[in-house]
């Protein structure tokens, strides 16, 4: 039977796998609330008053109603605003914090909160497009399960996790794991 075997070096422990899971689930929760915060002051930038807009769920998926008086070019801006500053906001924490961490200490639990950083920033970026270019397809991927719009996202998610490899490659981690082995000869007693 074909197995695939981990690397002893490269396992998380129970303590770093628990703390990756809720920084996923906290830093998913937070570039969520970044992403329509965005799409608020954006539209209050470009003259909207707070009163008309409508926080609610599209689905399971916080949204935001625009009014019906704002069109055009205002309207595509606020709409590209909210995916591109969260996945700004991740992207700039992931180079500043996650890959700086790496560098100093690579530990799988390190390059582990890099990977989720970098895909949550590039599942950003992909909806943000979505969004502000093809707005109705983005509305329909969102109330499916599955569409033409989560291939793309997905293949960005993809693309994040090859830039990540790239950016904090996981052969700095077996450096540092693989036990150093005595090349001297033994003394003879």
């Amino acid at each position: 039977m074909f197995r695939i075997r981990k690397p002893e070096g490269l396992r998380l422990s129970r303590r770093e796998a628990v703390k990756l899971v809720l920084y996923t689930v906290a830093i998913a929760a937070a570039s969520v609330l970044a992403r329509e915060a965005a799409h608020i002051v954006a539209a209050v930038a470009l003259g909207v008053p707070l009163s008309e807009l409508q926080p609610g769920f599209l689905g399971i998926n916080p949204s935001v109603t625009l009014p019906e008086w704002l069109t055009g070019t205002p309207r595509t801006i606020v709409r590209y605003a909210g995916g591109l500053a969260a996945g700004a906001g991740l992207l700039l924490f992931y180079l500043l914090h996650c890959v700086r961490r790496y560098r100093r200490q690579p530990s799988p639990f390190c390059w582990s909160l890099g990977l989720v950083t970098v895909v949550l920033a590039a599942i950003q970026f992909a909806t943000g497009y979505l969004e502000g270019r093809y707005y109705g397809a983005y509305i329909m991927g969102a109330m499916s399960t599955f569409s033409l719009t989560d291939i793309l996202i997905y293949g960005w998610a993809v693309s994040a996790v090859f830039f990540h490899s790239a950016v904090c490659p996981l052969r700095r981690i077996r450096a540092t794991t693989t036990p150093v082995t005595n090349t001297q000869p033994d003394p003879i007693a």
